[in-house]
């Protein structure tokens, strides 16, 4: 499957530390292989839409044909 990124999405992953990005890379390449693994967010805003996390962050993305879109990489309020 072809993974296609929203501008902010893009532009949200280049500010992101080194090692926050290999793992995102290698979920991607994961979902790229297994576009239904993760599970379908049921609330709003993001209902319908699919997302994981890795460490600090989560990652939205969305199914469209043939192609996985990332909608926003976003950071993760912990307490």
């Amino acid at each position: 499957m072809r993974i296609l990124w929203t501008t902010p999405a893009a532009e949200a992953f280049r500010r992101l530390p080194a090692s926050a990005k290999d793992e995102v890379l290698y979920r991607m390449a994961l979902i790229a292989e297994f576009p239904e693994m993760y599970p379908v967010r049921t609330h709003q805003p993001y209902a319908g839409f699919r997302y994981f996390f890795t460490r600090d962050w989560c990652v939205s993305y969305t199914l469209a044909g043939d192609a996985i879109v990332i909608l926003a990489v976003f950071p993760v309020r912990r307490g």
